[in-house]
């Protein structure tokens, strides 16, 4: 009888433990690669963010859009319409289309800031003529910017982001409101901050159901890996093409993001 109740008693103690184990001991990470990641990003400083993060995500299957034609320009209709037809789960996008996207998107919402001061102004000649600027079309906060920043400045032409450049080249204005991806296309030519105060370019736009998922758990460690990365004014001079002295002035920042807790 006393050997049973020693058995029972040394059986319930190694359940115990085995489910002790279970509860409270690091589980071995386990990938889910049937889930998939739809990145939207411009032709600009967020695509190659998006292009860092991405790099580190070799075990999920992952989409990016800035090389189509549906999302080359955060604020192009084609960019909003890929969030809210779900052809992309997560996106970097301008803060004023990123609230305009969320007022008509109850499905998604803002996760955080991204990217600090990424636009300068461009310019040839002598700062003092600089009436008329070009900035592309929907950027409402880069004018608001310039304008506070600037009161010389007289008024803006609105211009596609591919006309952008040939509009400052023909000297069709006196100077342009540019990404600095674009900016570094004319590393000669002058520039000045769209602003004296640091502000928001671009923020995170994440589908309210991918959020929970384990999948976006890894995109944002990944994204901050290349925020680091980026963080670095010489590799982020290697990964633009340009003089780390070109960058001095710009101040930009990359943020990296709080993770989502999800197990």
């Amino acid at each position: 009888m006393k050997i049973q109740r020693a058995i029972v008693i040394t059986l319930i103690v190694f359940l115990a433990a085995g489910l002790g184990a279970a509860l409270f001991l690091p589980k071995e990470k386990r990938w889910n690669k049937e889930a998939e990641i739809k990145i939207g990003a411009g032709d600009d400083i967020s695509g190659v963010l998006m292009d860092e993060t991405v790099e580190a995500l070799k075990d999920y299957k992952v989409s990016r859009t800035h090389q189509s034609s549906s999302f080359q320009d955060c604020c192009s209709n084609t960019a909003q319409w890929a969030m809210n037809a779900k052809e992309i789960n997560v996106g970097f996008y301008c803060t004023h289309i990123a609230r305009h996207t969320v007022m008509q998107n109850q499905d998604v919402e803002i996760y955080g800031p991204v990217i600090m001061n990424g636009e300068t102004i461009v310019y040839k000649d002598h700062w003092e003529n600089v009436e008329n600027l070009a900035v592309t079309q929907g950027r409402e906060k880069s004018k608001d910017l310039a304008q506070e920043t600037y009161p010389q400045i007289q008024g803006f032409n609105e211009i596609t982001q591919k006309g952008i450049l040939y509009a400052l080249e023909d000297e069709q204005v006196d100077a342009a409101i540019l990404d600095i991806t674009k900016a570094a296309k004319v590393p000669d030519y002058r520039n000045m901050p769209l602003s004296d105060t640091d502000y928001i370019s671009y923020v995170l736009v994440v589908d309210k159901e991918f959020e929970k998922t384990e999948a976006f758990r890894d995109f944002i460690d990944s994204y901050n890996r290349a925020v680091s990365r980026l963080s670095n004014s010489d590799y982020l001079a290697w990964t633009m093409g340009v003089k780390e002295e070109w960058l001095e002035n710009k101040n930009i920042k990359f943020l990296t993001l709080e993770g989502t807790g999800v197990d």
